[in-house]
């Protein structure tokens, strides 16, 4: 016979359910990002594809706020950064290297940055309405 004792080892690993206080918090609601039970989950046909808990069903909450989004992903934010930073900056530094190249030489590549940044806006425009397949 197995028992639920909350002396077992196994048992103190477990989440609990921050609405109904289950042990068995097997998800993660993708908007406030707190553990719940598959009992205290909006259904997927109301929710759509995202995991959403019940205390933001009944907020009706549908989007991340901005600084939820920006947490989320800032290494994504960070690679964006680091493509501007080789694309911008490189003519400082060659010119220190005793290369002298004429800036117009990366007017290509910086129009070529900039139209690379734009599928990457829409993108977390389109995670604030809907989670990507992986977070649930």
């Amino acid at each position: 016979m197995v028992s639920l004792d909350d002396s077992k080892p196994g048992l103190q690993n477990q989440k609990r359910c921050v609405i109904c206080g289950s042990r068995f918090a097997e998800r993660k609601c993708y908007f406030c990002e707190s553990r719940v039970c598959t009992s205290c989950i909006v259904p997927a046909d109301v929710s759509g594809s995202t995991t959403k808990c019940l205390t933001c069903g009944r907020k009706n909450v549908n989007r991340l706020t901005f600084a939820q989004l920006i947490k989320r992903n800032y290494y994504l934010f960070g690679i964006i950064i680091a493509f501007w930073l080789f694309t911008v900056f490189p003519i400082p530094f060659l010119n220190l290297a005793g290369i002298n190249i004429d800036p117009s030489a990366f007017q290509p590549v910086l129009i070529a940055t900039a139209a690379m940044t734009i599928p990457f806006v829409f993108m977390f425009i389109a995670w604030q309405k809907k989670a990507p397949r992986g977070s649930q």
